[in-house]
């Protein structure tokens, strides 16, 4: 019989807008993520008359990609933005994520292993493997303003108004961070639970994020 090879995973989102930021004109700014400088963290909680015995986690990104355009006339400048994060890559319990958290248990390596394991099938990675933000108006931004995104996870798209900082710590660079938070269920996820949901994770993720991003020539 021959070996049948399992088909490559996607690099980037099927639905990812890349002609629109390969021909953007040069009077516009082009920013593309920097992914080594940039993180996602997501704080899960433990809940469940059984929950002192479960494990508070803390999972992050660190291979966050894709762009951010700013429009060339700044009386009434445009930004576009399309970020997007594989699944698959999501790190569980990295340590010093954990200290940084103040998260006051210490899960074992095979707690961590199974964690990232219920965690891949209730997102059901194979089938929806990017986390994806998008948005078409995201100027305000750069006054310290509201913006409205679209987060799509789980094959769900949501509305979601974002407050963010937007620093320039050089010419070449925007420093973009904020907080906010998402209830699994709102995107179709069942939170996992054990025992009949005496053990379970909380509905409610907290998510915390800087995006460095740098100009493009």
């Amino acid at each position: 019989m021959l070996h049948q090879e399992e088909p490559a995973k996607p690099q980037r989102p099927a639905n990812f807008p890349t002609e629109i930021y390969a021909g953007a004109d040069k009077q516009s700014s082009l920013y593309q993520l920097d992914s080594s400088l940039s993180t996602v963290r997501i704080k899960v909680l433990r809940g469940g008359l059984m929950a002192k015995l479960g494990h508070d986690h803390i999972v992050a990104s660190r291979d966050i990609q894709g762009y951010l355009l700013l429009g060339s006339n700044s009386a009434e400048r445009s930004c576009r933005a399309d970020f997007y994060a594989p699944i698959n890559q999501l790190i569980v319990d990295d340590p010093t994520l954990r200290v940084e958290a103040n998260l006051s248990t210490t899960p074992s390596a095979n707690d961590i292993a199974g964690t990232k394991t219920n965690m891949l099938i209730s997102l059901q990675a194979d089938q929806f493997p990017f986390l994806q933000l998008h948005s078409v108006d995201c100027a305000g931004a750069l006054n310290e303003e509201p913006v409205s995104t679209t987060i799509s996870l789980h094959g769900v798209s949501r509305e979601q108004l974002l407050q963010m900082t937007v620093t320039r710590p050089d010419a070449e660079s925007l420093v973009i961070s904020g907080r906010f938070a998402i209830l699994q269920s709102d995107f179709g996820i069942e939170p996992f639970s054990v025992f009949n949901g005496l053990l379970k994770v909380e509905d409610r993720l907290d998510i915390s994020y800087q995006i460095v991003a740098r100009k493009k020539d």
